[in-house]
C-alpha cells in the first residue's frame, strides 16, 4: 500500500507538468485531506459524546415515551458513529490517512 505522503507528493516531474507546486506537492489537496481527518476526529469525540449522553438520558428517564425517544436518537447516534468510522477505514485503506 502507497503511503498517505507519497501519494499527495508523488513523483516531482510529473506532478509538476500537472500543475502541482515547485516540488511537486499539491499543498492544497494535503491541507484539504489533513483538514477533512481532522473533522473525522471530531465528528468521532461528538458522535461517541451524544451516543454516552442519550445513553445516560435512557436511565434516568421516568416514561416509556421519553424512554423511546432515547432509544430512536441512541439508535442514530450509532448509525452516525458506523458513517463516521467506515470514512475513516476508507481513508486508510486508501492511505489518505496519518
Amino acid at each position: 500500500m502507497e503511503s498517505f505522503l507519497r501519494k499527495l507528493f508523488g513523483k516531482a516531474k510529473r506532478d509538476a507538468e500537472e500543475g502541482k507546486g515547485q516540488y511537486g506537492v499539491d499543498y492544497v489537496r494535503f491541507s484539504e485531506l489533513m483538514q477533512f481527518n481532522r473533522n473525522l476526529l471530531e465528528a468521532l469525540k461528538h458522535e461517541q459524546s451524544g451516543l454516552s449522553l442519550y445513553t445516560r438520558f435512557l436511565q434516568e428517564a421516568n416514561d416509556e415515551e421519553g424512554r423511546e425517544m432515547y432509544r430512536r436518537l441512541i439508535e442514530e447516534e450509532r448509525r452516525h458513529l458506523r458513517m463516521v468510522e467506515a470514512e475513516i477505514e476508507e481513508h486508510k485503506r486508501k492511505g489518505y490517512w496519518s
